[in-house]
């Protein structure tokens, strides 16, 4: 590599969050982010809004209600995959709703691609071009590794196509069994293997906008139509189980887009469905974004003022909106979510909510 056309480049340490969450490292130097993110709660501007998503996260974590996940943005590439996978496993969200990429993209280090920094005020994409890599911002991979990995996306479709009885599935099945493919094929570690492991809801309304949409390109066998309308079916169900008069569905959102859109709307179908003047509102939410509503954005459109007059989010609600960049304010969050309850915790409501889910899957 010509470290001069790739700008200040080096090969990225041992970068995985997951060094932030193993057992063994969860209190023996006094739980000091945990007692740091409740401290800051009683601080102001963004800290103080750190501290309080802390807080309604450790309550949604402690109530029997459903918790929803929404993924936006470049966070697979940035290393943050491995804490997505570890809330699953913990059972700290429930469902997933997420952008192509994040539940794709994590299969690059899985299959031993390395990424590169780069400075991107002083890097040059003609010459990156050039010499054969794709720049996210301020990192790198090599474009052949990327290639490869949207070219071995082809196999699932092929099995897909292979083995599936119907003409149609709907795209939290087609999700179901590409993580299930991927466990098969060692790659057990990213997100949509695991949330097949732990039977969670994994729904990518967008499934085509990211390294999919090539693997299905170039299969020999296009297998089964996805119905992505038939997910907000199988979501909707599963909301109005949980909405009031039920114990409730939270949601943490990393960023906005889509996912974010895909989670709050299902409030103001389930209303529309029951047909009453009663509101069926999210009653918790935490938004960690960098977007600003003043340009339009819903990205932006704060979960505690904007979107209660939707009825997605409650009047009343725990509603948290930080600004801040996500790929430090997540694994802070994590951290003090393994010291405040330990390497072994299962969450109370776990098992009953996967009962719950399996029987609206399985129908």
């Amino acid at each position: 590599m010509n470290d001069k056309a790739v700008g200040q480049v080096g090969a990225l340490a041992s970068r995985s969050p997951m060094g932030l969450v193993t057992a063994g490292d969860d209190g023996d130097r006094g739980h000091t982010v945990s007692r740091l993110l409740g401290r800051m709660r009683h601080s102001a501007f963004q800290g103080r809004k750190l501290g309080e998503a802390f807080e309604v996260w450790q309550r949604m974590i402690d109530g029997d209600g459903l918790i929803c996940l929404g993924l936006a943005g470049s966070l697979a590439s940035a290393g943050l995959a491995p804490l997505i996978t570890w809330l699953v496993d913990r059972g700290y969200v429930d469902l997933v709703a997420s952008t192509s990429a994040n539940v794709t993209e994590d299969l690059l280090e899985a299959r031993g691609a390395r990424f590169f920094q780069v400075e991107p005020e002083h890097v040059d994409d003609a010459e990156l071009w050039r010499q054969g890599f794709y720049r996210f911002y301020d990192h790198v991979v090599g474009a052949a590794d990327y290639d490869a990995m949207e070219d071995f996306t082809r196999g699932f479709f092929e099995s897909l196509a292979a083995r599936w009885p119907s003409p149609t599935l709907p795209g939290v099945r087609f999700m179901h069994e590409f993580g299930r493919w991927l466990d098969g094929q060692g790659l057990g570690t990213t997100i949509a293997a695991t949330c097949f492991r732990q039977r969670v809801p994994l729904f990518v309304p967008a499934a085509p906008d990211g390294p999919l949409a090539e693997g299905y390109r170039t299969a020999r066998a296009k297998g089964p139509v996805v119905d992505f309308f038939a997910d907000y079916d199988v979501a909707l169900r599963i909301m109005a189980r949980y909405m009031p008069p039920g114990p409730g569905t939270s949601a943490v959102f990393l960023g906005g887009g889509v996912p974010k859109d895909f989670i709050q709307i299902t409030a103001t179908s389930v209303k529309a469905i029951r047909g009453d003047a009663a509101p069926s509102p999210h009653l918790a939410a935490i938004q960690i974004t960098t977007d600003n509503t003043v340009f339009g954005g819903l990205g932006g459109a704060s979960v505690a003022s904007e979107c209660i007059s939707w009825g997605k989010e409650a009047v009343d609600g725990l509603n948290v909106m930080l600004f801040a960049d996500v790929t430090i304010a997540l694994p802070l969050l994590c951290q003090g979510l393994l010291e405040r309850y330990g390497p072994t915790h299962a969450r109370r409501a776990r098992a009953a909510i996967r009962a719950d889910l399996d029987e609206v899957l399985d129908a």
